[in-house]
């Protein structure tokens, strides 16, 4: 008789878009290091919009893209949209632009065969399930809409799972 055990390793990545910060605020940084303490990956959707924020970013498996609010020093170093294999998923990740409203909608026309795609821009968390693509904004760090200002959580193992954490305190 033989026994098997499944093992499965479940990877854990921090999701944050919307950042509108010129500078590494004590705040922010209190924020990062104890949402994102125990994460894997740190995908960031764009508007990071300091390059100092970027460079503190950095210092974790950073996936980012540009966003709009992302000055031309962020143009040699950051796409528009990519792609990242995690877990063997396919996640697009991009910001996106215009009206807040139907913005899943187009995001979700500039991607083909991905698993989960990850966007900001709307500054307004969102989940839903487009035919067989999960799609995820972990709303905004800076100048929410309606605060507080959210991030998110996604960890990949069998299943995929998200959750939006308010950082209402790290203001």
């Amino acid at each position: 008789m033989f026994l098997y055990k499944v093992i499965t390793i479940m990877v854990k990545v921090g999701i944050i878009s919307d950042t509108h910060l010129i500078e590494v605020t004590d705040g922010f940084k209190r924020a990062i290091e104890t949402l994102f303490g125990d994460i894997n990956i740190l995908i960031h959707a764009g508007d990071i919009t300091g390059i100092k924020v970027f460079e503190y970013l950095s210092q974790w498996d950073l996936k980012a893209v540009r966003g709009n609010m992302d000055g031309p020093e962020f143009h040699p170093i950051l796409p528009i949209k990519r792609v990242e294999v995690i877990e063997g998923r396919r996640i697009g990740i991009m910001h996106g632009s215009g009206p807040p409203f139907g913005l899943d909608a187009l995001i979700y026309r500039e991607f083909e065969d991905v698993d989960i795609i990850i966007f900001g821009h709307s500054h307004m968390p969102f989940y839903s399930k487009k035919g067989n693509t999960l799609m995820f904004n972990p709303g905004s760090f800076g100048k929410p809409h309606t605060p507080p200002g959210t991030v998110g959580i996604m960890e990949i193992g069998l299943d995929v799972s998200f959750k939006h954490i308010e950082i209402r305190e790290y203001y």
